[in-house]
């Protein structure tokens, strides 16, 4: 079936735009946020290995009614730059990532208001800067892994006196772009690194986390993982070097299949009302849209090229679809431009 995809809105973020996550949790599923990193003169990307980037960054808060097609921006947080954001599993908390190392909770309040509420500065093993990277939620909520520049895996529980780092661990030579739970093992974690390797871990283990496997399937470096709670043993990955995979984590020599995109995959997001149906961040290229068949190949649905810099984040709205009309939002970085669009597909 033929899909279309159709602009709605377009914002300046004013800073470049990196991340975008829609709120998943009643009654505030017309919310979403949009994270920002400033660049240094230089014009560096956000993936560069130099040290000399500008740490400013802003979360802006975002409140979109369908019903009237109208997109207002409700709140803007200065904060440090911004790498990545999710929100909690099970209440309407939003953690962030940023430049100087720190993890962020911030709890939205009835009013639909961000309001910080806790810090944790993850550990820095070594001299030098680190960032941290990426952010993911356990399935059950009480838990949440890091990564960061320099390789890391840190491991944070959310307790009720505050977050607290439980062990972090070395899991990649260079930067460990991309941390994600199984999301039917909530025991199971898998990291994506520069090094180009995916790798397996079991988080049981007291003291750190136990290494059950590296694939070095990826041509380039592990950027994005994605773990759906209706398929299990199946993992979605993305590359620097333009391909989505899909693998069994049953036996992970070799990926199932495998479809090229074109331009770096950096971010994969299956849609709330359709998992099989995914998302994807194409760094150089553009916003694609994907699905998962049911004889386990990819195919491309439709393509985005509304954006005229690097794709970085994206995210579907939550909720129920209006007929065949599936809303997501999109940013992309030199531009500083964040969009919101709709993808319709004919009967």
């Amino acid at each position: 079936m033929p899909s279309t995809i159709t602009t709605l809105h377009t914002y300046d973020t004013v800073y470049s735009a990196d991340s975008v996550e829609w709120c998943p949790h009643n009654p505030y599923q017309q919310l979403f946020v949009c994270g920002t990193y400033q660049l240094d003169d230089k014009g560096e990307s956000l993936t560069s290995n130099t040290s000399q980037t500008v740490r400013k960054g802003r979360i802006l808060l975002f409140n979109y009614d369908s019903a009237e097609n109208v997109l207002k921006n409700t709140q803007c947080i200065e904060t440090a730059a911004i790498l990545d954001q999710k929100w909690h599993p099970s209440h309407a908390i939003l953690s962030t990532v940023d430049a100087s190392g720190e993890v962020a909770m911030f709890k939205l309040s009835s009013d639909e208001q961000l309001i910080q509420r806790d810090t944790l500065k993850i550990p820095n093993d070594s001299e030098g800067e680190q960032l941290a990277l990426s952010i993911d939620w356990s399935l059950g909520g009480d838990k949440a892994a890091v990564s960061d520049s320099k390789g890391g895996i840190s491991l944070i529980t959310n307790a009720s006196d505050g977050m607290q780092c439980t062990s972090r661990w070395n899991a990649h030579s260079f930067e460990a772009w991309i941390c994600a739970f199984d999301k039917t093992d909530q025991n199971i974690l898998y990291t994506g690194g520069d090094d180009i390797l995916l790798c397996v871990y079991d988080i049981r283990c007291a003291d750190a986390a136990m290494l059950r496997l590296k694939n070095k399937t990826h041509g380039a470096g592990v950027t994005s993982l994605l773990s759906l709670h209706n398929r299990e043993h199946l993992l979605v990955t993305g590359s620097y070097d333009d391909c989505i995979r899909l693998f069994d984590t049953r036996s992970m020599r070799s990926c199932i299949s495998e479809i090229n995109l074109g331009g770096g995959v950096w971010r994969l997001k299956p849609n709330p009302s359709q998992p099989e149906q995914i998302l994807c961040a194409c760094m150089y290229h553009n916003f694609s849209v994907v699905s998962l068949n049911s004889d386990q190949s990819i195919t491309l649905d439709a393509e985005y090229n509304e954006h005229d810099s690097i794709c970085y984040g994206c995210d579907w709205k939550y909720g129920l679809t209006e007929g065949l009309a599936k809303y997501f939002a999109s940013c992309s970085f030199y531009d500083h431009k964040m969009c919101l669009a709709v993808l319709k597909t004919e009967k």
